[in-house]
């Protein structure tokens, strides 16, 4: 799969606050990168169909420069995403306070929902796997009501990265 380059632009520092220090440093993509690789929880939001924010905690595995994340078929954020697949998710990492703005799209082809299944594997060790147009697992969270599982695949549209200490310039990417 073909990636876009992202495009980086640093954020203001100015006024009080920022706790950015002097020698703060330029966050690359890399970095970026490598955090959304890892493991734990990401607060995501859609929206539903009045336009009020919807947001839970959920499992985001990166993989091939997009996000996947799963949901039961009648699930709230199932329904959102199926309306208006606009989106973020955030969370905190290494020092980073990073957000993905992005749009979200159902994955049903087996391909796609197999990078998907090796993704969550890879950031979660969650074993799943392909059955039909949704994934299946001998377990999910106690709250998810169990499998099977609709795939969702983020595309960013905007990546942020913020520092939790001054150690990195703010950044914007826009892909």
């Amino acid at each position: 799969m073909t990636q876009q380059t992202p495009t980086r632009r640093e954020l203001s520092t100015e006024g009080r606050g920022t706790g950015v220090t002097e020698d703060a440093q330029p966050f690359e993509w890399s970095d970026v990168e490598q955090r959304l690789r890892t493991g734990g929880f990401r607060w995501f939001t859609s929206l539903r169909p009045d336009g009020e924010p919807h947001t839970r905690p959920v499992f985001a595995a990166w993989a091939d420069g997009v996000l996947f994340t799963a949901s039961k078929e009648g699930a709230r954020k199932s329904r959102n995403l199926d309306g208006d697949g606009r989106c973020s998710v955030a969370f905190e990492e290494d020092g980073a306070h990073l957000v993905i703005e992005g749009v979200a799209t159902r994955a049903v082809d087996e391909e796609t929902l197999r990078r998907a299944s090796a993704a969550f594997d890879d950031v979660y060790s969650w074993p799943t796997r392909v059955a039909g147009d949704e994934l299946d697992a001998d377990y999910g969270a106690p709250t998810s009501g169990g499998p099977p599982y609709r795939v969702y695949q983020i595309t960013p549209t905007a990546v942020y990265a913020f520092p939790a200490g001054g150690q990195f310039l703010p950044a914007r990417w826009t892909l």
